[in-house]
């Protein structure tokens, strides 16, 4: 079977190795249909997140058919549509005893993408718990939102949001923006979304909650939607983390500013202020508190548009161009400005192939 294995930092190519097969008892053998690219998958290629292994197959944000399953499997059988959670726990170290199963102890060598061999490729070994029945109404494209939307409901659950009425913006129109956007939307919160890309806010502008605006500029948005250079903000969701300490001094008494980017960037913040002015500062990563089942409910629902959202689906030999999309120019071993309208770019997995459409 074929495989998108990292090698190393901007090392990455397509490989023939050996098919799968189960082999414990509660395994579950999948054909992986799409794979949706992460800016966790950017962040290892360019170097910028130092966290995977070299030798790894990259990729987790999939849907696929069942092949085999174990011996012991009672909820699934060959044929059976699903999502494949791949956020692994074992329960029993002292993060998962303490409500942090997304920072388990054992996650190094268990998690997909990372440090255990992902689905950008034909096939993938899932334990039965780590899936989900796909309905036949949800496309397998809408389905591999399930584990983005799934991290945002956990950030959206740690700013403990008590009030409708708040000022509140999003930074960054990419995909996490966008679900961030349309999840603090569906909790009664009204923000506005920030983005100087031209291309990523042209293609925001047509999925946007009802009555939100989108700006190229943070300071404008603020004059605009409030009035003056003087008007401060409840909760900023940062997704491209350069704008935190911009956004900081910005803050109201009470004020939370959540941090997702997993950039190699440092912040200055006051720390006299964030005693004196109540101020939170969080971050969030990976899937808390059953949000993958949650998100997936969501999708299931149509509670937000999760098909608007896939703006390109490329087969799996193209994966270059799919990478040079989302501004990981892998070829030339740089990263470039996003050149065209685009959110989240899905690969359609080799033995699936069909031709890239946009």
């Amino acid at each position: 079977m074929k495989v998108l294995k990292f090698n190393g930092v901007w090392d990455v190519s397509p490989v023939e190795v050996p098919s799968l097969q189960c082999i414990d008892p509660d395994d579950v053998l999948v054909s992986v249909e799409v794979c949706g690219l992460c800016g966790t998958d950017v962040g290892i290629i360019t170097g910028d997140y130092p966290v995977a292994v070299p030798g790894t197959t990259l990729g987790h944000e999939s849907t696929g058919k069942v092949l085999e399953v174990g011996t012991a499997v009672t909820r699934f059988k060959v044929g059976d549509r699903v999502v494949i959670n791949p956020t692994y726990s074992c329960n029993e170290c002292r993060m998962c005893q303490t409500g942090n199963p997304n920072h388990c102890e054992r996650k190094h060598g268990t998690e997909a993408g990372v440090s255990y061999n992902g689905t950008f490729a034909d096939q993938y070994l899932a334990k039965e718990s780590a899936l989900l029945h796909l309905d036949d109404h949800v496309s397998f494209e809408e389905g591999a939102l399930t584990e983005p939307l799934s991290c945002t409901i956990t950030g959206v659950d740690k700013l403990n949001i008590t009030h409708t009425n708040i000022r509140a913006c999003v930074i960054g129109a990419g995909p996490m923006g966008m679900l961030y956007l349309w999840c603090l939307h569906l909790r009664g919160v009204k923000a506005f979304l920030v983005e100087k890309n031209e291309h990523r806010q042209q293609f925001a502008k047509g999925i946007l909650p009802e009555n939100r605006r989108i700006y190229d500029d943070f300071v404008t948005a603020m004059r605009e939607e409030y009035g003056s250079d003087d008007e401060r903000l409840d909760l900023c969701v940062d997704t491209s983390g350069y704008l935190s300490e911009v956004v900081f001094d910005r803050l109201a008494p009470g004020g939370k500013l959540l941090n997702v980017a997993l950039k190699d960037y440092t912040a200055r913040l006051d720390v006299l202020k964030i005693a004196d002015k109540s101020l939170s500062v969080i971050g969030s990563i990976d899937s808390l508190n059953q949000s993958f089942e949650r998100a997936y409910a969501i999708i299931r629902d149509g509670k937000i548009p999760a098909a608007k959202l896939v703006s390109h689906i490329f087969s799996f030999d193209d994966y270059l161009q799919a990478f040079a999309m989302v501004g990981c120019d892998i070829a030339a071993k740089k990263q470039q400005l996003i050149g065209e309208p685009n959110c989240k770019v899905l690969l359609r997995i080799p033995s699936n192939q069909q031709e890239p459409i946009s």
